[in-house]
């Protein structure tokens, strides 16, 4: 693991088109922004633990309509959070 300081307004760049800018400081809280292509899912890691629970939970009972349905509401409601 790569850990790195940085200031408010600083970035820090992944690949040719990641880029990651400490937005905020407040307190113990630091808001992140994060610039990333479209096609680069972007997700806070304990909403994709939850995607990664459902996946594995949809594909061992088969064809589980409401656990895929519920699965496309988290990602779609996570993506509305993330303003690009």
């Amino acid at each position: 693991m790569l850990v790195l300081t940085r200031r408010l307004g600083e970035t820090i760049v992944i690949g040719d088109d990641i880029v990651i800018k400490i937005v905020d400081i407040h307190g113990k809280q630091i808001r992140v922004g994060i610039e990333a292509p479209t096609e680069v899912s972007v997700y806070r890691g304990e909403i994709y633990d939850r995607i990664m629970l459902e996946n594995k939970a949809a594909a061992q009972s088969g064809n589980n309509h409401e656990a895929i349905a519920e699965l496309k509401n988290l990602i779609v409601s996570e993506e509305k959070g993330n303003s690009r």
